[in-house]
């Protein structure tokens, strides 16, 4: 009997054929789980592009000529600096460029704009032919499918590049936006999904080697096979342990601070969280077949939405909504589009959270980078912004700027005499005099250095701005601060220089700034205290 056991080889052949049959199947799955990687990055590769083409000005960029005469154009600048910012936001892109064929029918490309600056050596310029690969761009630009070229390695690292067309409000493509994203991700997540297909499949198979072996073993002893059992429930033990882990997870999930929808195909509400009951305020059962509330007073928002999904798979971005109570706060929202077996818009999944404290931080941040810390006027950065809007807004209306400059006479002997301390304190004082003498519609009071202050006087004449000037000089010396270190009377007094100009009287406004100093410097050396007015 032993030797028929021995001679018995029937369930090692079956075990043979079931681990070649294993074998072939993981070589298919690791190829498919690879595939589908590959695919997954090359859609999120192509909706980072896509996302970046939707934020950008399209209007603008049609009205780009590609040559030279762009350059120093608002058009182009404002252009360039929404590259900048698409580069900027994630660290993995290199290159991001807009390009359109130099002529409908041509194979050739050239550069509309480019983030790079223009020192840079890798800077195109507007109007220069792009010298690279082409097809993948031309056929994004024809198609107006967004595209991948495979990653490519050159002495930057190893690069994808994405390209998403950029279309006007008629949906004509206009230019295509080639972004360069750094390959890391994309191959690190190659080697995640392969490795975990190879993992997956090595477990298959070491479980067919286990069952061949198992059933060697049952043959040459029931006692082995009892063991092998204990084993088996062990092993059963851990997936019940496992299952109890889900489980867990998904009291999280539903726990989550984050709200969450599933919308129909229409964006109606099929279901929501707890978390979207806490962000809002609004019952979850209330919602059930509505557009969601958050979209209430904000139709132009939802048709955003809409349009956006029906281009692509996914959007994401900052809403305005309205609590149940009525208030109204911001949240960042993405939704994903969800397919069924046969590719049909099964519904959609909304995730968004409440963002008021953060926008309050960033607004709070923004006032602090526009503020003088010592005086609470502007800063010399607000004062420089201040200036080139008030100068544009003029160009286009004809109106004339006024632009004062104030210096505190005989600052440094204050200092000197009194202490940095008192110094403070004065300039202060003065700041608060001069913010308070300036009632004007749309003026800014600015600190536009140590003890020199900045007043920008929009659509206001040369007589007016001279008035005002005047009563800056006497309410500062009427503070009456005692300065023994001024001859013109004890106490501290104001140097004023204005200049007012009228566009296009002058190209720039470079000329309001250089005209208002030298009257400032004819102030101080008429003797102080007093108004000097450019020519």
């Amino acid at each position: 009997m032993s030797a028929n056991i021995r001679h018995d080889r029937s369930h090692l052949w079956l075990g043979g054929l079931l681990f070649l049959a294993t074998l072939l199947a993981s070589w298919f799955f690791v190829g498919f789980v690879a595939r589908t990687g590959d695919r997954l990055e090359h859609d999120r590769i192509v909706s980072l592009a896509r996302t970046a083409a939707a934020t950008l000005e399209s209007d603008r960029i049609a009205h780009l000529q590609g040559s030279a005469a762009d350059i120093g154009t608002p058009g182009f600048d404002a252009v360039r600096d929404e590259l900048r910012r698409v580069r900027d936001v994630n660290s993995d892109f290199r290159f991001v460029y807009l390009m359109r064929p130099t002529a409908p029918g041509s194979k050739q490309l050239l550069f509309l704009a480019d983030a790079e600056s223009p020192e840079s050596p890798d800077y195109s310029a507007p109007g220069d032919i792009y010298d690279g690969p082409s097809e993948h761009l031309l056929q994004a630009f024809r198609s107006g499918i967004p595209a991948v070229e495979p990653p490519d390695r050159d002495k930057w690292g190893y690069w994808v590049t994405s390209m998403a067309p950029v279309r006007d409000a008629t949906g004509h493509v206009v230019a295509v936006l080639g972004m360069d994203v750094r390959a890391d991700n994309w191959l690190a997540a190659l080697a995640r999904y392969r490795a975990f297909a190879l993992t997956i499949s090595g477990l298959v198979l070491a479980l067919v080697l286990l069952f061949t072996l198992g059933v060697h073993l049952q043959k040459r002893a029931g006692e082995r096979l009892r063991v092998l059992n204990g084993q088996l429930a062990a092993q059963l033990e851990k997936l019940e342990a496992a299952q109890e882990g889900l489980r867990l997870a998904d009291v999280v999930f539903r726990h989550t601070g984050e709200g969450i929808l599933v919308l129909d195909p229409e964006l109606r509400v099929l279901s929501a969280n707890p978390g979207f009951a806490r962000i809002t305020g609004h019952r979850t059962d209330s919602a059930v077949g509505k557009t969601p509330p958050l979209f209430d007073d904000n139709d132009d928002a939802l048709q955003q939405v809409r349009t956006r999904l029906h281009a692509g798979t996914h959007w994401e971005g900052t809403l305005w909504a309205r609590r149940a109570d009525g208030d109204r706060f911001p949240l960042v929202a993405s939704i994903d589009r969800v397919h069924d077996a046969q590719g049909r818009v099964e519904h959609y999944v909304m995730v968004f959270r409440d963002v008021t404290e953060q926008k309050l931080l960033e607004e709070r941040l923004r006032e602090l980078s526009a503020t003088d810390g010592l005086t609470l006027l502007a800063n010399r950065r607000s004062f420089d912004e201040a200036l080139e809007r008030g100068w544009h807004h003029a160009t286009r209306h004809g109106e004339p700027v006024s632009l004062i400059m104030i210096d505190i006479d005989h600052f440094k002997p204050y200092n000197d005499i009194y202490g940095h301390g008192a110094g403070d304190r004065c300039l202060q004082q003065v700041a608060t005099a001069i913010a308070a003498g300036v009632r004007h519609e749309g003026a800014l009071v600015a600190r536009y250095g140590g003890e020199e202050f900045a007043v920008i006087l929009p659509r206001t004449d040369a007589a007016t701005a001279r008035e005002i000037a005047e009563g800056l000089r006497r309410r500062v010396e009427a503070l009456g601060i005692a300065h023994s270190g001024n001859p013109l009377g004890s106490r501290i007094t104001i140097s004023v220089g204005i200049s007012t100009r009228t566009p296009p009287q002058t190209a720039d406004f470079e000329d309001l700034m250089q005209s208002a100093d030298q009257a400032l410097y004819r102030a101080k050396e008429g003797g102080r205290n007093g108004v000097v007015a450019a020519g």
